[in-house]
């Protein structure tokens, strides 16, 4: 069937639609109900014939674009008036290229990103590892999937794919030469948002079950060369990289079905991740040079797949039952929270994820010391942990809508020392609270206010790592730390915070993982003892709600709760 054109997949069908009126004439006295029927099975064949014509588009179609200038990226002006016009600050747009004007050959690329049903093909040509929300369902994707587009692929993934298929990942310039605005407006589509996107009202949404849609259903974005389905579907890997943190980060494109973002709608919007990221909003399409012949690529479909209806009562939420706490044990230093009234998914706790004495490194997320749990019950857990020079005993306890961590640190040396820790609250796990794009993620400043988080700077060279505001831009003084995240539908919000006397404190996320850092140090004396606190909240309400907890829990007596 996928060699099969359209133009004679509806021949096929004048020829049989002919040969049924044909058949009427010469039967008048048949009843006219029998014309119906007929005219009804022609209008299934019709929509069959239809339907299998755009699945072969889907498994096959690439767009052949021509060779041109364009212009790509974003100038530091542009980031200016774009962070006034979105409100952030204009080191959010870190990860676009910089703008300048290109001169490209023709090319091909797909026009539509590669679907679930090619992707089985693939793995099961080579058992390249399945994206990971297929487990979920025996190792495939539901049977309504298969020509949606494949999400929880990393960068890897992306290039081995496209390596095998016989293509490769397209430039980041040729996929803005792709989808762009023929008069290089903001959108494909041209300056206004939403323009002709329909944003998705917030709503429950899984990381097991993402909400992508049919390819070619013209719903999903299509741009003037006639490329598609790049807007609300998936980040799309493209093959530029570049090393940060020590590996190496591979640039995404487009806005996927998790994205909120008018800023990461943009055709010059980028998105650096480490190249092994997975996410279940992470896909991609190919390219092809210009002067090769698109292959066809093999497309399978599973014998026995879960229908959407049936996945989603799986995923249905459990029964409210207290916060509880796991340990792995070991040298780990890694606890996973469940809160089953929001949702069965986990909460990741590193802590802390980094030490330092007067300045030197005792211990990184690399770098592990020398520790023993004492107590992992789903209440209550503990360790010691012991460095050169300095004792760490940590105890974490969990309440009714919160979680305490308390270190209490021993000073070995015959000298005052400064200790500071840094524990990573990690939200990935939970798409409730997942934040990638810092829409929902704010910081507490020195009056009390929760200001968003993308409205302050971000440092260095990637604005999807951990990176901070100078505290300087929350007011003097700031003595505590405290960051927030409310829920997609804004019913519920978590929060993270330390305070306290001769302590100094910042704040730092990630987005790319949504972690929370709200990180301080203090001075212990020679011999002494000196012990921190923080709280992790997990509260119905708004920020509002958080605030007043805040203020009495960590007894910020010189704030004012309403």
């Amino acid at each position: 069937m996928n060699t099969i054109t359209r133009d004679r997949l509806f021949l096929i069908v004048g020829s049989v639609l002919a040969a049924m009126i044909s058949g009427s004439r010469t039967r008048q006295h048949q009843k006219a109900r029998f014309l119906r029927q007929k005219m009804k099975m022609l209008t299934a064949l019709t929509l069959a014939v239809c339907s299998c014509a755009a699945a072969s588009d889907r498994h096959h179609a690439m767009v052949l674009i021509p060779a041109g200038k364009s212009v790509v990226g974003t100038s530091a002006a542009d980031r200016e008036r774009l962070a006034e016009r979105f409100d952030c600050h204009p080191t959010w747009l870190g990860d676009d290229l910089s703008r300048r004007e290109v001169k490209l050959p023709a090319f091909w690329i797909d026009r539509y990103p590669v679907t679930n049903a090619q992707y089985l093909a693939f793995v099961r040509a080579t058992e390249h590892p399945r994206p990971s929300w297929w487990g979920r369902w025996g190792g495939v994707f539901p049977a309504e999937y298969a020509d949606h587009p494949v999400v929880g692929v990393s960068g890897r993934d992306a290039a081995a794919y496209a390596a095998w298929s016989g293509k490769r990942l397209p430039r980041a310039e040729e996929w803005e030469r792709a989808i762009g605005h023929p008069e290089n407006a903001v959108f494909a589509w041209g300056d206004d948002w939403p323009g002709p996107w329909k944003a998705r009202p917030p709503s429950r949404v899984f990381w097991e079950l993402p909400e992508t849609r049919l390819v070619g259903s013209g719903e999903r974005g299509r741009s003037s060369m006639g490329v598609e389905d790049f807007t609300g579907q998936t980040l799309e890997w493209v093959s530029d990289v570049r090393p940060h943190h020590g590996v190496q980060f591979q640039l995404m494109k487009g806005a996927s079905w998790f994205h909120e973002d008018p800023l990461s709608f943009r055709t010059a919007a980028g998105w650096y991740a480490y190249e092994g990221w997975r996410s279940t909003f992470t896909g991609f399409r190919c390219a092809l040079d210009a002067d090769r012949k698109p292959p066809v690529v093999g497309a399978q479909h599973p014998t026995e797949a879960v229908r959407v209806e049936e996945a989603r009562q799986q995923l249905a939420k459990p029964a409210p039952s207290p916060i509880t706490l796991a340990a792995p044990g070991g040298t780990s230093r890694h606890l996973s929270i469940r809160v089953p009234y929001l949702g069965h998914e986990t909460f990741a706790f590193s802590a802390p994820e980094t030490v330092l004495f007067n300045g030197t490194s005792m211990m990184t997320w690399r770098k592990t010391p020398d520790m023993t749990w004492t107590v992992r019950s789903a209440e209550r857990a503990a360790y010691e942990m012991r460095m050169e020079d300095l004792r760490l005993d940590a105890e974490f306890l969990a309440g009714d809508d919160w979680v305490l961590q308390r270190f209490t640190m021993t000073n070995q040396t015959g000298r005052e020392g400064n200790v500071h820790t840094s524990s990573c609250f990690n939200l990935q796990n939970h798409p409730e609270y997942y934040d990638g794009e810092q829409l929902r993620t704010y910081v507490l400043d020195h009056a009390g206010r929760f200001i968003p988080m993308r409205r302050l700077s971000r440092g260095g060279e990637c604005v999807r790592w951990i990176t901070g505001p100078r505290m300087a831009e929350l007011g003097e003084p700031v003595r505590h730390a405290v960051l927030a995240v409310v829920s997609r539908d804004g019913r519920t919000v978590i929060g993270s915070g330390r305070a306290g006397e001769n302590a100094g404190f910042s704040v730092s996320t990630n987005a790319m993982f949504t972690c929370l850092h709200t990180d301080s140090g203090v001075r212990v004396p020679a011999g002494g003892q000196v012990t921190t606190r923080q709280l992790l909240w997990f509260l119905e309400g708004d920020l509002d709600d958080l605030r007043r907890r805040v203020i009495d829990d960590l007894r910020l007596d010189h704030l004012v709760a309403d």
